[in-house]
């Protein structure tokens, strides 16, 4: 019994071994497969994710030295897709928020130069009619009153030009308050031109109006009438005829067109004429031309009122000036005293 008890034993603590062996085993199996596993997966993941990585840090680099055309070309479908797409967005915003402060820098630049050359005319003419007045040169009465009206005549431009700039600005800031209205557009025209019809025939300038469609819109009568008069004032300025024709029209789906007969404008230089100070004479050689404000505010105040404005060549040769307002159903609109 002694011998077979001892001998038990001896099994019992062998086996014991081999077990603590085989767990021991078994963990350094589970340790090395984990470390296999987790190399393997690192390597794995690293190299799936350092190419969008990469391209992105390459994105990244060409945008900061102002390559702002640079876009990520990925062609994976996994997670780094839309981050690479929300980088080419970002770049395109970026672009067009760079441009647009360029663009804002040059019309500063343009606006300052117009300022400086639409004040210096008149300025010029004034201190040049008071010396005369100083010196003597205007000996008779007569003179002397024409040397005044002149005076009176250029401080009135200028006050004119700052008026504009004013207001310019005002409608640039937002600070115009709107009073929009459901207004019959047709009728606003009629009106218009009853009212301005006179004065633009001994201007040089027949102003007649139709077909008009009877069509509702949402719009600030103040502004629209100073839309109206500002364009009449470019055709009637810039007219070459003895006798000039400005045409109103308006369509059904709201489409109104102001074209006259004047000399037209050159096809590139279109897309310009709502530039402030804009002129299509590049060497600014005409300052009876008018200071080039009217039809830049003209289009702020359309798209203030939430319209659309283009330029385009008239029917007639001359030039054409397309207006798209807010459309409404022609029901509850105001028969409007048209300056409200």
């Amino acid at each position: 019994m002694y011998l077979f008890g001892t001998r038990q034993g001896h099994l019992d603590s062998g086996l014991k071994v081999i077990l603590a062996l085989a767990a021991i085993g078994l963990i350094f199996l589970i340790f090395l497969t984990i470390l296999m596993t987790n190399r393997f997966l690192t390597r794995f993941v690293v190299r799936k994710i350092e190419e969008p990585l990469d391209l992105l840090s390459q994105g990244a680099r060409r945008l900061g030295e102002g390559d702002l055309d640079y876009r990520i070309a990925y062609a994976g479908k996994d997670e780094f897709a839309p981050v690479c797409a929300a980088f080419n967005e970002m770049a395109i915003r970026l672009k067009e928020s760079v441009e647009r402060t360029r663009r804002d820098e040059e019309n500063r630049k343009e606006l300052l130069a117009g300022i400086s050359h639409d004040l210096r005319s008149p300025l010029t003419s004034i201190r040049a009619y008071v010396e005369g007045l100083l010196d003597g040169v205007a000996k008779t009465e007569e003179a002397k009153q024409r040397y005044l009206r002149t005076i009176r005549t250029k401080a009135e431009d200028i006050d004119r030009l700052v008026s504009q700039l004013f207001l310019y600005s005002k409608l640039d800031l937002e600070g115009v308050p709107l009073e929009m209205r459901s207004l019959r557009l047709d009728t606003f025209l009629t009106a218009f031109v009853e009212e301005s019809a006179s004065d633009s025939r001994t201007r040089g300038m027949e102003l007649t109006a139709g077909p008009l469609a009877p069509v509702t819109v949402s719009a600030d009568p103040e502004q629209l009438h100073r839309v109206l008069a500002n364009v009449l004032e470019n055709s009637i300025k810039y007219k070459t005829k003895a006798i000039g024709h400005f045409r109103i029209t308006l369509e059904e789906n709201g489409h109104l067109v102001l074209a006259d007969d004047g000399p037209g404008v050159p096809e590139e230089a279109l897309p310009k004429l709502f530039d402030v100070f804009y002129r299509s004479d590049p060497a600014r050689k005409n300052p009876a031309g008018g200071s080039g404000l009217g039809l830049a505010i003209a289009a702020k105040a359309v798209r203030a009122m939430g319209g659309a404005i283009q330029a385009c060549s008239g029917p007639d040769g001359g030039l054409a000036i397309e207006i798209m307002l807010p459309k409404e159903e022609n029901r509850h609109a105001e028969d409007p005293d048209h300056r409200g």
